[in-house]
């Protein structure tokens, strides 16, 4: 055995150093994976209060580094002109205004959400019913519909509704995002398509997002 060693120890070093190589790029393989994993944006989008329309939709930041918001949208999914089609209306909901018909100088119909999102933090977009009626109600020049069901320009009644969230993050190039859909029930009640809320990460979804972003920046 010794002298096997001996008369093959060239070998046995190049194989022991090829092996020692090995270990260390894949335990480099995994740091930079978790790398990645803690400093890549993450939002999440949540219901809270119920399963109305009236629920109220949080976006929370669980990056390592604050989020600059930069637009939240809504689309409405309705059914098209045959049982295979389906199209999508687009709101913007970051920004809003105050009604024609309100005079006051201080109203809570105006504001922003755009802004930094602090890593932790959760921002509360309100109510989808609510910015969605309303911005009808603008694009329409009437006052807001006191329906029960969700409808888009056209009135008809939506079957599930996907909100979209785009801003920007310090480690990532372009703009970063996440999206989530519900899905509305015949009685009204809103309930999470998915499970957890979608990353925009695929060049696919990036470009969907980023097509929106510059649709209604």
């Amino acid at each position: 055995m010794l002298n096997w060693i001996e008369n093959y120890h060239t070998v046995l070093q190049i194989t022991v150093s090829f092996a020692t190589l090995g270990i260390w790029i894949f335990y480099a393989q995994i740091l930079m994976a978790q790398y990645r994993r803690t400093r890549r944006p993450k939002l999440l989008i949540n219901q809270t209060r119920g399963r109305s329309l009236r629920s109220r939709f949080l976006v929370s930041n669980m990056s390592q580094e604050s989020v600059h918001i930069d637009v939240i949208l809504v689309g409405l999914h309705t059914d098209g002109d045959d049982e295979n089609a389906e199209r999508e209306h687009w709101y913007l909901v970051s920004d809003w205004e105050p009604m024609q018909d309100d005079q006051r100088a201080d109203t809570n119909e105006y504001g922003t959400f755009q802004g930094p999102l602090s890593a932790g933090t959760s921002l509360d977009i309100g109510d989808i019913k609510g910015l969605i009626t309303q911005r009808n109600a603008e694009h329409q020049g009437q006052n807001i519909d006191a329906t029960t069901d969700l409808l888009d320009q056209e009135g008809i009644r939506c079957k599930s509704f996907e909100v979209m969230v785009v801003g920007v993050y310090s480690s990532e190039k372009g703009v970063i995002g996440a999206s989530r859909t519900f899905d509305i029930d015949k009685n009204g009640r809103v309930h999470p398509h998915d499970a957890e809320t979608g990353q925009c990460r695929t060049r696919k979804e990036r470009t969907r997002m980023e097509e929106l972003h510059r649709r209604y920046l």
